[in-house]
């Protein structure tokens, strides 16, 4: 029950200085799930939206591919040697990527929001990321779990994933896809942005 009201509180109302995002964006993030802090927040993605109900089913992967689709029904480009999976085994859209420094308001839909800061990138590119309380496993929604499939040159493709290893349990690690290099993402709530 507290998780769900925090969750219910995160949509509904947002802290001074912050205004709210309808619709809720979605972070893609990479890093340590145990802490408050840390590098790399150049390769996390943003969905503006939710990427799951604008994805390919399953039964639907052998058409899209044998006819060489190039675009989804929606709108977004189709890769079949690059691409994103979902808990249920949608294929999603890639989230875009190059994410705005600034400060976010982020939830796991449990018990924590928490501001989020990305920081500008360095002399290097690389932009740092932190949290203003708890750790990127607490603003985590757990049952979204989502992976970036890369084809190793070996015929990796949607077509290898096998629909017995979906859903995938929440919190748990996205199933290995033969022929593909796979990189786990942890899915933010983005419920508000600094108002500046």
């Amino acid at each position: 029950l507290a998780a769900g009201t925090e969750y219910v509180l995160s949509q509904n109302f947002v802290r001074p200085g912050f205004k709210r995002l309808h619709p809720m964006q979605f972070f893609a993030a990479l890093g340590d799930p145990n802490s408050q802090s840390g590098l790399g927040a150049e390769k996390w993605g943003v969905w503006e939206s939710d990427p799951g109900p604008r994805g390919i089913p399953f039964d639907q992967f052998d058409d899209t591919i044998s006819n060489g689709r190039k675009v989804s029904p929606v709108g977004w480009e189709i890769d079949p040697k690059s691409f994103w999976l979902e808990e249920h085994g949608i294929w999603m859209e890639a989230p875009h990527y190059n994410l705005q420094p600034g400060r976010y308001l982020v939830t796991g839909g449990r018990l924590r929001t928490s501001v989020l800061t990305i920081h500008p990138s360095d002399e290097n590119g690389v932009k740092k990321w932190s949290l203003d309380g708890g750790v990127l496993y607490d603003v985590t929604h757990l049952p979204c779990r989502s992976a970036l499939y890369v084809d190793e040159g070996n015929g990796g493709s949607p077509l290898n994933a096998r629909q017995e290893d979906f859903p995938v349990t929440p919190g748990a690690l996205m199933p290995e896809v033969d022929g593909c290099k796979k990189q786990d993402y942890a899915v933010l709530f983005v419920t508000g942005v600094e108002d500046v």
